[in-house]
């Protein structure tokens, strides 16, 4: 039997639940009323150091991600420079291309991710933009992202139920054979996901291992050694780090001015003396730095600390070596969270590699995607498939652009010429849409061929960044300001 003929789609046994079986983070079936307990937002006062014995890596992360600077920074860089934008093909069982399957597509991205039904009130959807935001999120926190495409009564889909891997548990029944299934906080009772429409995709984890950790979760011991440092830091600085006031107090100035009825107790003088002090203590503490301080020949003012010896400890060393420490943990570049001190050249290289980074986040996501609107087509009655990819990151200016993509253009539209891809291909790479109906077919038409055609031997993005070397021989479009290269003898 030959391979193709017993490839075929094999389709669920059973509908996937109605609002499905999962729960989302902020449910509490507990709360009769269904209002949700706001947070007390007053995280950024919680001790790291005390946290991190009682609190696990997850939980931690969770509150570090949001509240540290170089965590915060790095998640913002990370989400920033990945947010490219989604394409997404649809192919027939023969792997070709297909028109009226990518119009049937975009028909599922306007049921999942634009409002239809305005009968039902308010309705909290999500954009295609903020659902990839909230799975490169979870990449970041969890290590991998896990959801499940919920469906409405006809079969189509309706909402991305985004679930966090901190509460996903797993049976192996057989090796390799995993089943997840759901431990909502707070509840003891575990609720299985062994469901064709759960989704679940990993990032760079341990291969032999099924519970995935986050990138960030070496940064912990780093921040908390740094927090430790920085603490240690303001204490000096408070202690020697600022100009102190000293006062001597002339014992022998308070007995002579001491009440009559102390002089011959000494007990009692000691006490009379210990509350003179104590009062020249808080006026002095309470007064402002440039308030008069005017007092008697029986206190001597000085400056406790007038030489600087703060300035004798020099941190600067200690801080280099923790902020390397913190860049290597959080996978970021000094450049990118603030910190770049090598030059121009240095910069660029940092930034080029922290743009691959980030570009890695769109490959589980791509994954997933791809796996849920496949799934979703099936469902409709769809043989073929969907693949997705996101447009790779690019940190320079889109006109600056322009030139490449005359350039990518070209070479299409002479490939189109010569019937090696189709108009629909063509039209998914330069615009990333179908070829409009309107639009005539020109796949192996030879309509760019002879006098029309561009020499490949004058295109350089280097030496012609604005893209003039690409302008035909015979067009009258900019020809003056085509850079011709002199004839070889």
């Amino acid at each position: 039997m030959a391979l193709p003929n017993i490839i075929q789609v094999l389709l669920p046994k059973k509908k996937p639940t109605a609002n499905g079986a999962s729960v989302t983070g902020t449910y509490q079936p507990q709360n009769n009323a269904n209002v949700l307990t706001a947070p007390t937002y007053r995280n950024h006062l919680a001790d790291l150091f005390t946290s991190r014995v009682s609190n696990d890596a997850r939980t931690l992360l969770k509150d570090l991600i949001k509240y540290d600077s170089d965590m915060s920074a790095t998640l913002h860089a990370f989400l920033t420079t990945a947010a490219t934008e989604l394409q997404a093909y649809v192919y027939d069982a023969q792997g070709v291309l297909d028109r009226e399957g990518q119009k049937q597509l975009d028909a599922l991205f306007s049921i999942m991710f634009k409002r239809n039904d305005y009968t039902t009130g308010f309705t909290f959807t999500k954009s295609l933009r903020e659902i990839c935001e909230d799975f490169r999120y979870m990449l970041l926190l969890r290590g991998g992202i896990a959801c499940e495409l919920i469906f409405d009564k006809l079969l189509l889909p309706s909402q991305i139920r985004q679930l966090d891997l901190a509460t996903i548990q797993w049976r192996e029944t057989q090796p390799g054979l995993y089943k997840p299934e759901q431990l909502p906080v707070g509840s003891n009772k575990a609720i299985p996901l062994d469901s064709t429409n759960i989704f679940v995709k990993l990032y760079r984890q341990n291969p032999t291992e099924i519970y995935p950790e986050s990138i960030f979760v070496s940064s912990i011991n780093t921040i908390s050694a740094r927090q430790q440092v920085i603490n240690d830091l303001y204490r000096i600085m408070q202690k020697t780090g600022y100009p102190r006031l000293e006062i001597t107090v002339v014992e022998e100035v308070l007995r002579k001015n001491a009440p009559s009825s102390m002089q011959t107790d000494e007990s009692l003088m000691r006490q009379w003396i210990s509350a003179r002090m104590n009062e020249i203590a808080v006026s002095v503490t309470e007064m402002r730095p440039d308030s008069v301080y005017v007092h008697t020949d029986a206190i001597t003012s000085n400056i406790l600390n007038k030489g600087g010896p703060g300035t004798a400890f020099d941190v600067t060393a200690i801080i280099d070596v923790l902020n390397a420490q913190n860049q290597a943990a959080l996978k970021t570049m000094a450049t990118i969270i603030g910190r770049g001190k090598s030059g121009v050249n240095t910069a660029s290289v940092e930034a080029r590699v922290f743009s691959k980074s980030a570009d890695m986040l769109n490959g589980p996501l791509a994954d997933i995607l791809q796996d849920m609107l496949t799934y979703a087509m099936r469902l409709q009655g769809y043989a073929g498939y969907v693949e997705c990819e996101f447009a790779p990151v690019e940190l320079r200016p889109d006109l600056e652009l322009e030139p490449q993509r005359t350039m990518k253009q070209a070479r299409l539209l002479q490939d189109l010429s010569h019937g090696l891809i189709t108009d629909d291909e063509y039209h998914m790479e330069m615009y990333s849409r179908p070829r409009p109906d309107s639009s005539p077919e020109l796949s192996g038409t030879g309509f760019y061929e002879g006098s029309s055609n561009v020499d490949a031997s004058n295109i350089s993005p280097n030496s012609d960044p604005l893209g003039r070397s690409i302008t035909p021989e015979n067009s009258k479009s900019a020809k003056s300001n085509t850079v011709k290269k002199p004839a070889s003898k």
